[in-house]
């Protein structure tokens, strides 16, 4: 069984990424990947560069999510809402395949 985590910032000095590290170092007897968000070159979302196609950062954060049996989100908030950066990855993912996290099991955290 495998998991992916991450936080749903794009900085590089997240607290909610801390919080991902500590959280993931108190489970065992899981296989557990951490991802940066900010590594897989995603652009802010947008109707004419869909139109253009999907990234291969889209393409390769969604086999990232298929793959695994579940997802560690850790959602920072700005003005009480998830982050822009955040919102965009969702609006991506969303389009590429509406039901990408259908069956996934989901833990969804914030600082």
């Amino acid at each position: 069984m495998k998991i992916i985590a991450f936080a749903g910032s794009n900085s590089y000095k997240s607290i909610n990424h801390k919080l991902i590290q500590y959280v993931v170092r108190k489970i065992t007897d899981v296989e557990i990947e951490i991802l940066r968000l900010t590594e897989f070159n995603i652009p802010m979302y947008g109707i004419d560069l869909e139109k253009e196609g999907f990234s291969n950062g889209v393409i390769d954060l969604h086999d990232k999510i298929q793959e695994a049996y579940g997802v560690i989100i850790s959602v920072a908030e700005h003005n009480g809402n998830i982050t822009a950066f955040f919102k965009s990855i969702i609006d991506w993912l969303s389009r590429f395949n509406r039901t990408f996290l259908d069956g996934k099991k989901i833990l969804l955290i914030s600082t």
